[in-house]
């Protein structure tokens, strides 16, 4: 079973997106990579995700799924996964100025954030009236107990870049 949970383009700030509850607290910025390899997804900050983009400032095509099992990885330039349970089940799929509600149960998942394109979107910076090609899904699908994190391919200097500044590998 497959269950959207948004797809269409949200404006990024900073090159980031976050899922929360409204009623969190919002960590600084690093705070949800602690402790992990990866650097585009964030999910050690209890009931946060933040996803990392190539474009720093604008519009950027995005995919959310539910699923009811681990998919097969596909041929996303960049993917890499973390676990993540939410704090409540109506969240925010949010940036600074963007935000759509979602509805996601309270479960334990592991998370999937893969993207397309990075290095491209983040030489354009800031577009003006310029078209991005990065793409990006994030797939949701239960799991019975957390695990680390995980980078299951980089090919972009844009990720080889996160992974290093963010991550602990």
């Amino acid at each position: 079973m497959e269950t959207v949970l948004f797809d269409g383009v949200l404006r990024v700030h900073y090159g980031f997106a976050q899922i929360y509850a409204e009623q969190d607290d919002w960590p600084d910025p690093d705070v949800p990579f602690n402790g992990q390899t990866n650097g585009l997804l964030g999910g050690a900050h209890a009931g946060f995700l933040t996803m990392t983009t190539g474009l720093h400032t604008g519009d950027v095509p995005l995919r959310a799924l539910l699923l009811d099992h681990e998919p097969a990885l596909s041929d996303w330039e960049e993917v890499v996964e973390v676990s993540f349970r939410p704090n409540a089940e109506e969240l925010w799929l949010a940036t600074f100025d963007d935000g759509v509600e979602i509805q996601l149960p309270v479960a334990t998942y592991r998370a999937r954030w893969s993207a397309r394109n990075m290095d491209a979107a983040h030489r354009l910076g800031i577009p003006e009236d310029e078209p991005t090609n990065d793409r990006y899904e994030l797939t949701l699908w239960p799991e019975e107990r957390p695990r680390p994190d995980s980078i299951l391919r980089q090919t972009s200097e844009v990720a080889a870049y996160w992974h290093k500044e963010r991550g602990s590998a």
